[in-house]
């Protein structure tokens, strides 16, 4: 950051030096500051007197060692022991690489949960299946987290977390390509200890030994996002695993793509009585609409629905495949979204609707391509 001047001419001509910035009130410098990363923090020291040790109170704290390993092995736990050790931490992004990656990334967590942070993100790309994960256990004894994102990169195996997340303060949790322990043989159940939890993301999930099964079981639940897409993936493309929902307050869900069960293998244990929002996504590859109907006979409180898709098997025959429409009693809103505007028919898409439509009372709907603004179909247009 650069110290800079503002010159005022006074009444006899001669020109006087302020520098307007170091007058502002330290809590608007911190705040500032607040949205630099750490390296350019420390920058600061060397502006004025001012400026000294004002970055040791800073609340928000970012590191990447992307291009820079070396320098931040040594960097991180200097900055980390020089800090004001008074001051809380309330955000702390870390973006760590390398083979030191889970050395650091363990310093830091530890510094984390010492100093009550609320907000922690870790991105890592390192490959864990040779060493222990210590920074694991630290992570889920943090009891002030009230947000939690943890990605391990494309391309390397899912990083294992415990049977259980003890976080009773987490508000928010997104995962990216990690893997569950099981409590038993055949089940995974991570989240009933998180009991305030309201938002879930997946992306890219797997389960240790030879479960099957992934119970979401959490009261206070109201936003869910999972998706398989984009990351490791151990098990075969026939692979198909059951989701149990006991989230009887989920409000939002949305099915990413490669979430690989039938329609069978989706069940709700509350009924989902105050859904107000669905968003199935299937865009990587054609999945058959007799699956999806599954999914949406689970979901059939909805309020909103947004059904996009690249191609979608069976739809041609789906008058002869005798599938049961979904209930939605409470559909206020339809809107279909084609990916790909060559592989689907105008047809196609009047049949879809029309097996959606069957058991609701809304009188249009909202199609569109991908980017492309929608056009709304009345519904006896599409019922003929």
């Amino acid at each position: 950051m650069a110290r800079r001047k503002f010159r005022k001419t006074s009444r006899s001509g001669r020109e006087d030096e302020k520098d307007r910035i170091s007058n502002l009130p330290e809590a608007v410098l911190l705040h500032v500051m607040n949205f630099m990363n750490a390296r350019d923090v420390v920058r600061t020291c060397v502006l004025s007197k001012r400026w000294k040790n004002l970055w040791k109170q800073v609340t928000t704290l970012s590191f990447s060692s992307s291009g820079k390993i070396l320098f931040y092995n040594k960097f991180v736990p200097q900055f980390l022991s020089n800090r004001d050790a008074s001051t809380s931490l309330i955000d702390l992004d870390i973006r760590a690489y390398g083979f030191k990656a889970p050395k650091l990334i363990t310093g830091i967590v530890k510094y984390a949960a010492r100093h009550n942070a609320k907000h922690l993100k870790i991105t890592t790309e390192y490959n864990f299946r040779a060493i222990p994960n210590p920074f694991i256990p630290l992570i889920f004894s943090c009891h002030s987290l009230t947000s939690l994102v943890l990605t391990t990169c494309t391309g390397v195996l899912p990083l294992e977390l415990p049977k259980s997340l003890l976080l009773p303060t987490l508000k928010t949790l997104h995962l990216t390509n990690v893997r569950f322990a099981a409590i038993d043989d055949h089940c995974v159940q991570p989240f009933s200890a998180c009991s305030v939890l309201n938002t879930l993301g997946m992306e890219g999930y797997s389960f240790c030994n030879n479960a099957d099964t992934l119970c979401i079981t959490n009261s206070n639940l109201s936003i869910l996002k999972i998706s398989n897409s984009v990351v490791y993936n151990p098990y075969p493309r026939t692979f198909k695993h059951k989701i149990i929902l006991s989230t009887p307050n989920l409000a939002s869900i949305t099915i990413g793509d490669n979430i690989i069960f039938s329609d069978h293998q989706l069940t709700s244990t509350s009924g989902l009585p105050f859904l107000e929002e669905v968003n199935v996504k299937i865009l990587s590859s054609p999945m058959d609409y007799s699956v999806v109907a599954g999914w949406l006979q689970v979901l059939s409180h909805a309020k909103r629905l947004t059904l996009s898709f690249r191609i979608l098997n069976d739809v041609p025959n789906l008058v002869s495949m005798e599938i049961q429409s979904p209930c939605f009693v409470r559909l206020e809103s339809l809107k279909m979204v084609l990916v790909n505007q060559h592989k689907v028919s105008e047809e196609e898409v009047n049949i879809i609707v029309r097996h959606l439509l069957q058991n609701s009372t809304i009188t249009t709907v909202s199609v569109c391509h991908e980017f492309q603004k929608a056009r709304s179909l009345s519904r006896a247009a599409l019922l003929k």
